[in-house]
Parts: C-alpha cells; structure tokens; sequence
C-alpha cells in the first residue's frame, strides 16, 4: 500500500541495543533513565575500561566500528543489583571518578537518544502524538517506501514492532530546530535526522542553514537552532520493516513534525547508518 503524504508530524526516542533475558521494553526503559551524551558516553566507556568494569575489547566495540572508526553514537556500559533490575547506578563519565559499583554488580549496554513526548507521528489512522498513540496501542505507522528517493518521496504503512517508555521522569538536554517555512521540532542532541543531500545526521552536526526534507519532499531551511531542557518522560516507537536479507531502511524512516526522521533503529543497531547518504536520486551520479 503505497501512500502520498501531504501533511504529517511524528516522534521517537530511545532505546538499548542489548540482548538479555531480560524483557528489551524494560531495558529501553532502563536505558532512557541512564541516558548520557555521546561525549559522556566516551567518558563513561574511559571510566569502566579504568577501573576494569569491561574490557578493552568490549571498549574497543563500544567506542569504534568495524572499520577502527569513532562510532557517531557510542554504546556504553549501565549498572543494576543481581536480581533487582529496578536498583540502578549511575555510573560516573570520566576518568578518576571512585571504581566501585556498591553492589551494582550486574551491567546491560545502552545507547542514548530521545524525543519529547507532545512530538507527533503520522499512523495509518491519522496524525497523533507518540503518548497518545502510545497509550492507546496503536499497531500500524507511516514510513517510507521501499523504492522511495530524493525524486520520489513516497510512503507505505508498516506494523509496529515494539513502543518504549522511560520509567521516571528526568531532565533531558533538547534542540529545537525551526525552519524557514515554519516548521518546529525537537529531538536530542543525537536524534538522527534525514537532510536535503540524502545524509542522515545527528541533531547535535546540524548548523543553521541546513535544509531537512519536508514529508511532501520539499527542502525546508532550518533557521534557528535553541537548547532547550524537557523534564518528564520519553516515548519511542520501532516500524517492523524486516525483510528477506535484513532490515529495509527507508522503512526506519519516519514523518517527525512534518519532516524525515530516523526512527530508534538509527539509534541503536543501525547507527552505523549514521553520517551516510541514504536517500539517492532515482538516476545515478555518474550518468549524469
């Protein structure tokens, strides 16, 4: 089912990327507790490695890629109580910083990203805000089509695979991006975002003069950029957008407030995609 959008807003925030027996919702939840920065990320991968909380291997992977390149987004160890996953740690992010964990003994891997609750996502039944659709279960949200690109922005409606919610209420640091034509959103400072040259990139790398990709495909300029900060809680959503050789991208892409958006599999296990060209023109480069 193939859609044209012509007005739309949407929502997304954050999750872990880790794999216990523990149920994933409640350590995404668990993760937007402990939510840090990239940089305090780093900070925090430097303090564990120091005081051997995690090896320099499992550093090396949280800190680089495959290629021995600085991830965009760092993964980075969190702190619970053998048998009581409610009683948290909150870990230092930096070197120097005392070693012990005071019982905190039992670690998950987080990565950090979120939107602010009152954003907005575009669902097969219409627009809604994320708490809204959230509370009420809604199973089937807009993302791109498969086949869509900078000359053919065009949309599908896919199952939902999963919704988050923080546990707690925290501070949160947030940019408010405002554009030309008057559009308005707010994300974390590494929220992925779709620009006008097909490259997704992290809130916190975008300048004033950049153009996001309005939903009917129009470049929009962005003119101002404030941070600002959002006490309460967070919400996050997941398209199912799996297919035959794995996970198909354009369907991790979202209406956010108007414009594209990554949802939270850019924030965890595709971050990778992360500063890449996503978006292509239907002819290539060099035929032009």
């Amino acid at each position: 089912m193939k859609l044209k959008i012509l007005a739309a807003s949407a929502a997304l925030v954050l999750v872990s990327d880790f794999a216990f027996a523990l149920d994933p919702v409640r350590i995404e939840q668990r993760c937007e507790d402990d939510s840090i920065s990239t940089g305090a990320g780093v900070g925090r991968n430097d303090w564990a490695l120091q005081c051997k909380h995690i090896s320099a291997r499992t550093y090396d992977y949280n800190i680089n890629d495959d290629w021995g390149n600085r991830r965009s987004r760092v993964y980075y160890p969190s702190f619970y109580k053998p048998g009581n996953f409610d009683a948290w740690f909150r870990a230092p992010t930096a070197k120097g910083s005392a070693c012990g964990l005071n019982g905190y003994t039992s670690m998950i891997t987080c990565l950090s990203s979120c939107y602010t609750p009152d954003q907005k996502l575009l669902f097969a039944e219409g627009e809604l805000a994320i708490y809204d659709a959230f509370s009420r279960s809604v199973s089937r949200i807009v993302t791109l089509d498969d086949d869509a690109n900078l000359d053919n922005i065009s949309y599908t409606v896919r199952n939902i695979d999963a919704y988050s919610e923080s546990i707690t209420d925290v501070v949160h640091r947030i940019l408010e991006l405002k554009t030309k034509n008057g559009g308005s959103l707010k994300v974390t400072l590494n929220h992925p975002l779709i620009l006008s040259t097909g490259h997704m990139k992290n809130a916190e790398d975008i300048q004033i003069g950049d153009s996001l990709i309005a939903e009917n495909g129009e470049f929009d300029e962005i003119t101002s950029i404030e941070e600002v900060e959002f006490f309460g809680k967070v919400y996050n959503v997941r398209p199912d957008s799996d297919g035959e050789e794995g996970v198909i991208l354009n369907g991790q892409i979202v209406v956010a407030q108007g414009f594209l958006s990554g949802s939270m599999y850019y924030q965890n296990t595709g971050a990778n995609h992360v500063n890449r060209l996503l978006l292509r023109d239907s002819l290539p480069g060099d035929l032009i």
